[in-house]
């Protein structure tokens, strides 16, 4: 009689535990479903020239440790190569190109993210976008890769982005690959126009460092960087110094809506 009380005790325990499951799983809504080939560049910029785009009670907090150590801005080119929406079906348009700003930043509880703060979006229904900080941007990318056999190979990439109000990147690199490291996770990208927004990522990404200062890594040439405008030479303004460039061939991602 106690084996079967406390075998149901069990059971009761492990039933509310997959309702508990359920119930969580439920509640997520899926928004989209991404396929993309990105190259994100780590900078170390003037830390008061971030301060403007920080909400209220928040603060820049450079990467702690590793490839991108010290860096408190990142500069993501992204190639979307296809865009589904929540019901699987291809997003209007499927495929475009975004130049994104973004900074890792803490509140005042202590809590840290990675904030969406500026993001340039070639699709004609991306600005403002979820986070309402993206606007509307020509966005150009020309790649080349060449490589025989076994070998890893070798990669040129050029960018050219130009917004209407006179903002503009351009960014060339060419790189030897190496192998990449894949790898999956979970992000919680918050807004910095308004941190209460917010949605979960889920990715599954190749990565591969070919430049490093922390690390000692540089499979790169003739890499040139640059950016001009009304708001992005406030930023960059030469004093800024470019930590890392990490090339992801692959990135796919499930976003959901908690």
């Amino acid at each position: 009689m106690a084996y079967r009380v406390a075998m149901l005790f069990v059971l009761g325990l492990i039933l509310v535990g997959s309702m508990v499951q359920m119930h969580s799983a439920a509640a997520e809504t899926l928004m989209q479903s991404l396929v993309d080939s990105r190259i994100s560049l780590a900078f170390r910029v003037n830390p008061a020239a971030l301060q403007r785009w920080l909400p209220a009670t928040w603060q820049s907090d450079p990467v702690a440790s590793g490839p991108s150590k010290d860096a408190n801005l990142t500069v993501t080119f992204v190639d979307r190569l296809l865009d589904l929406t929540g019901e699987g079906k291809p997003a209007n348009p499927a495929t475009y190109r975004v130049v994104a700003l973004g900074l890792p930043a803490k509140d005042q509880a202590g809590m840290t993210a990675s904030l969406s703060m500026l993001g340039f979006n070639s699709s004609p229904t991306g600005a403002p976008g979820f986070y309402k900080t993206a606007v509307p941007a020509s966005v150009r990318r020309e790649q080349t890769a060449r490589g025989a056999n076994v070998e890893p190979g070798a990669v040129g990439e050029s960018w050219e982005m130009k917004d209407p109000k006179g903002e503009a990147i351009t960014f060339k690199v060419e790189y030897q690959r190496g192998t990449p490291t894949r790898a999956k996770g979970e992000g919680k990208p918050r807004s910095a126009a308004d941190p209460t927004i917010w949605r979960i990522y889920r990715f599954e990404q190749g990565v591969d460092v070919v430049m490093s200062v922390p690390e000692g890594i540089n499979r790169t040439q003739n890499v040139q960087f640059k950016a001009s405008g009304p708001e992005l030479s406030k930023i960059f303004d030469g004093s800024e110094k470019l930590v890392s460039i990490t090339a992801v061939p692959f990135y796919t991602r499930q976003t959901v809506l908690p």
